[in-house]
């Protein structure tokens, strides 16, 4: 069992991502990536703590009414700064609205 960062972005994209990979910012902090966006991936739409190894499952939903259910240990772990892996193929001009647990 580990506790991971899900990150799932606006295009269907999503990875896991080891908490301890994002230092703690002080005040005047500038940030840390979290995510590589870019053109394909677009924007962060949803950040969820999660909890490997158990078993639980992981519903993502699209504005469109579709949803999908998919366990958590499914989806790749990747570093902070990487690109993430396809969880939800969308229609054109479909976005990823929630995740839910």
């Amino acid at each position: 069992m580990a506790d991971m960062v899900l990150v799932v972005t606006k295009k269907g994209f999503g990875k896991l991502v080891d908490p301890d990979e994002f230092r703690q910012q002080k005040r005047g902090g500038s940030g840390v990536t979290g995510f590589k966006v870019t053109e394909d991936s677009g924007p962060v739409a949803a950040i969820e703590h999660v909890k490997t190894g158990l078993g639980e499952r992981v519903i993502i939903y699209a504005a469109s009414g579709r949803a999908i259910k998919t366990p958590v240990d499914d989806i790749s772990t990747r570093s902070r700064t990487a690109g993430g892996v396809k969880l939800l193929n969308l229609e054109e001009g479909d976005k990823i609205v929630g995740v839910a647990f």
